[in-house]
């Protein structure tokens, strides 16, 4: 297709486009806000080693292989566990499911870890619909790998995690993010109302040109009965004959009333 013809069908076809822009919208609107909101605590650690007599490129190393460690630490079972049967925080446990599988599930989605290069530094986030709860179990976490890191190192007390940011709880939800979603699908509505003038042009003109027009029906008023043809044969008999003015074969065409009394023929024949 050419372009000018693209062109032209864009704006002369802009209901197309409106129309799936607004179906994306509505669907992008459905999967956002069936969702639940959830907060955000985040916060931020840092990994320090006490080693002597390393040069600083093993020991940025060190810290970037460390930091990824705990980084996918995190979503493990066994620290699920930690943070979880911490007695020093007030963790709702009812949050997750019943079943391992589903606890899990919920964890996976709960926690978010990433490490910043090879500065040993690690930010972690907790996602909860109560900020509290996001709040308290981002304090759990960091409680664990501060207290308890030696399970998943080597190093042993030669690795220490130190806090350097405290959790930070959100004002607002940011999971989902609904603007970015609502945008996206804005997006995505334009591009596919525009994929389909460009590859279905013909399919968008016959479904345009075959639709049904919603008219008015043609009204055509019936043309009034006639008195005499709503009557019986033998009334329309006796109202033709009184009424009409014939001529007489014998009255040289003088033209007499028949009288509508008697209906006699002698009140036919012309009287001399």
């Amino acid at each position: 297709m050419e372009i000018n013809h693209f062109w032209h069908l864009l704006k002369t076809r802009k209901s197309v486009i409106l129309s799936t822009w607004l179906i994306f919208i509505i669907l992008g609107s459905l999967i956002t806000f069936l969702q639940p909101l959830k907060y955000e605590a985040k916060s931020r650690l840092l990994i320090v080693q006490n080693v002597a007599g390393i040069d600083p490129y093993t020991v940025s190393k060190s810290n970037q292989y460390l930091s990824s460690l705990f980084a996918q630490v995190v979503h493990s079972n066994s620290f699920f566990d930690l943070v979880t049967n911490s007695s020093n925080f007030d963790i709702d446990k009812s949050y997750f499911q019943s079943t391992y599988k589903k606890q899990m599930e919920v964890w996976e989605k709960s926690i978010a870890a990433s490490s910043l290069n090879d500065t040993g530094i690690i930010e972690i986030s907790i996602y909860h619909p109560n900020p509290y709860q996001a709040k308290e179990l981002a304090l759990a976490a960091n409680d664990v790998l501060i207290n308890q890191g030696f399970n998943y190192q080597g190093g042993g007390d030669n690795i220490k995690v130190k806090i350097i940011d405290q959790p930070l709880v959100s004002d607002y939800p940011v999971k989902p993010n609904i603007i970015f979603n609502l945008i996206a699908f804005s997006l995505l509505g334009l591009i596919a109302g525009a994929s389909y003038l460009y590859f279905f042009p013909n399919q968008v003109i016959r479904i345009i040109k075959t639709a049904p027009l919603i008219t008015k029906p043609n009204y055509q008023p019936q043309s009034p009965v006639l008195k005499e043809e709503s009557q019986t044969p033998e009334h329309h008999h006796y109202a033709n004959t009184n009424n009409v003015t014939k001529p007489h074969p014998a009255s040289n065409g003088i033209r007499v009333q028949a009288d509508p009394i008697r209906g006699s023929i002698n009140n036919v024949l012309p009287k001399f």
